[in-house]
């Protein structure tokens, strides 16, 4: 609105004054004009200051802006629950939410239609802006130097090469070839799900055997199962020569994992859009005869099913926003047989540790024993009451007995460190720290049982995100970095040498990272030290220590 109004201003004067205006400072409709100031350049190159000009030209300024304010739209307002409001401590101090109402799955329809008045006032308040934005974009742009583009992750198993690309418009399409040609065969293009089927893809997962693959997907049609968050589990059948059949289709699924010869486990969501059953499924059989694995009663429970990176277990995990409870089984369990032996299953489900507030855990298997990242109290077996979350500590536990009371310390960090991720390989484990406010990547060597460091880029001024790499036997990893001079930064570690082996790069505003210095200094105010960052010319790093 205030560039149409500055063009039409501009259009007026140059009629009747032959000068052309611009904004020297945006006009701030909301403090009138008393202490605006533009300049004008006449066609000779003078200035001068708008509250030169005539009279009646400040009164029509004037009139326009309280015209467009009075001609904007209005916005929405979302209803407060003043009569029931959810109060919460938080740092120790109470903290009242009179918006609690969105977040209960009752409010999901009277919130999907407060949110569609939010985007409609957007669009209509910013109808007039379309132009700029798109100029606005275009800048950014052009103004962003992309050097190079790390290729797609590529994971090999079973004799074939599993990739992702994108194809003419932008869709993601799920690959494979075969690991010793490069005969290329579409598994799916998320594009043609949409066309085709009126599905939206959200998951896609190869079966142990590579001989199918199933979709989590949501219907686009079906606008309340797209509220609701439950999917669809499209199970397709891959031909020898190619060829992609779909199987069967399993209703109201909101995750899953592949189990061994053709099985796969996933969870299902109650009345109120809480995923609370595990259920098992074999490939080819009617959903009515899928095995109840697991059931969790309590409501404020939240269940999801995932499996071991050495696709030795399977982790049924029962979270609440501040606890987590976890149990494990065998993938090669075989639910159908045990059906009379009640929920239990004859003792094939372990529970790992019991709930307990403000401590969660998380595990993975390696090398014959449990990996657990956690916060629980230092003596595991204990559960007095912790007030506060505590410190996460990577700690390890038998297979065969995985229960708190057998866990043991495997990774050590000092006091000033803080253990982020955790991601596991058949002979290495690399941790994500923070130390002092900046990141390190600790790699730990099981043969070996040693331990070292990544050498991160920008002297480790900048954040790391560990790329997720399925393949187990991985001998490398991806790290992308983000610093003040580059957008996108990611790099590729070789676990064996801990050499940066490739390196991709995204750097804005045409400029040389190499002649800038990104650096960390820490400011004390009070009882406190704040940790900056800085970025600077190397020139002017140099000369202030020289």
């Amino acid at each position: 609105m205030h560039r149409c109004f500055l063009q039409s201003f501009s259009v007026f004067c140059a009629h009747h004054t032959h000068v052309h205006l611009r904004a020297r400072a945006p006009v701030n409709l909301g403090s009138g004009l008393g202490t605006d100031r533009m300049a004008a350049r006449s066609t000779s190159g003078r200035t001068f200051s708008t509250t030169t000009t005539a009279p009646f030209i400040r009164k029509m300024l004037g009139n326009t802006i309280s015209r467009s304010i009075r001609l904007a739209p209005k916005p929405p307002v979302a209803r407060t629950d003043k009569d029931s409001t959810h109060e919460a401590i938080w740092h120790g101090r109470p903290r009242i939410d009179e918006y609690a109402w969105m977040q209960r799955p009752q409010s999901g329809h009277e919130l999907a239609e407060y949110l569609r008045q939010e985007t409609q006032y957007a669009r209509n308040a910013m109808k007039g802006s379309a132009r700029l934005q798109r100029q606005i974009a275009a800048e950014m742009r052009q103004a962003t130097e992309v050097h190079t583009m790390p290729p797609p992750v590529e994971t090999e198993s079973g004799g074939f090469v599993y990739y992702v690309r994108q194809n003419a418009g932008g869709s993601t399409v799920y690959c494979r070839r075969p690991a010793n040609a490069r005969s290329e065969q579409v598994l799916v293009d998320g594009e043609q799900l949409a066309r085709r089927d009126g599905y939206e893809l959200r998951t896609l997962l190869v079966s142990d055997d590579h001989d199918c693959f199933a979709c989590l997907a949501a219907p686009l049609h079906d606008s309340h199962k797209a509220l609701s968050e439950s999917s669809s589990l499209l199970v397709y059948s891959l031909g020898i020569s190619g060829e992609v059949k779909l199987v069967e289709t399993l209703e109201n699924v909101f995750n899953f994992a592949f189990g061994p010869r053709n099985t796969v486990f996933y969870t299902v969501l109650d009345e109120k859009l809480r995923a609370h059953r595990v259920m098992g499924h074999r490939i080819g059989r009617p959903q009515t005869e899928d095995a109840v694995v697991f059931d969790e009663p309590d409501a404020e429970c939240f269940v999801d099913i995932t499996r071991t990176k050495d696709k030795r277990y399977h982790i049924v995990n029962s979270s609440t926003l501040d606890s987590s409870e976890l149990r494990v089984f065998r993938s090669d369990c075989d639910f159908w047989q045990t059906q009379s032996c009640g929920p239990s299953h004859c003792g094939q489900i372990r529970l790992i540790r019991r709930r307990q507030k403000n401590v969660e855990y998380f595990i993975d298997h390696h090398s014959g024993e449990f990996v657990i990242l956690t916060n629980c109290p230092k003596d595991p077996s204990s559960f007095d009451s912790v007030v506060e979350p505590l410190p996460f500590r990577l700690l390890r536990a038998p297979t065969e007995q995985p229960e708190a009371k057998d866990w043991t310390e495997l990774l050590s960090v000092s006091d000033s460190e803080r253990i982020e991720d955790v991601e596991v390989f058949e002979k290495h484990i690399v941790v994500s720290v923070k130390r002092q406010g900046l990141p390190a990547v600790v790699v730990y060597n099981r043969p070996l049982d040693s331990r070292a460091e990544l050498r991160l880029p920008y002297n480790g001024n900048c954040t790391v995100r560990p790329e997720p790499s399925p393949r187990y036997n991985a001998s490398t990893i991806r790290l992308s970095f983000s610093s003040p001079v580059h957008l996108e930064s990611v790099a590729e570690y070789n676990l064996d040498t801990l050499d940066m082996c490739n390196s991709w790069s995204a750097t804005p505003l045409h400029i040389d990272s190499g002649d800038f210095v990104v650096r960390q200094v820490r400011v004390p105010h009070g009882d406190v030290v704040v940790p900056m960052t800085l970025i600077h010319p190397e020139a002017a790093y140099w000369s202030q220590n020289a």
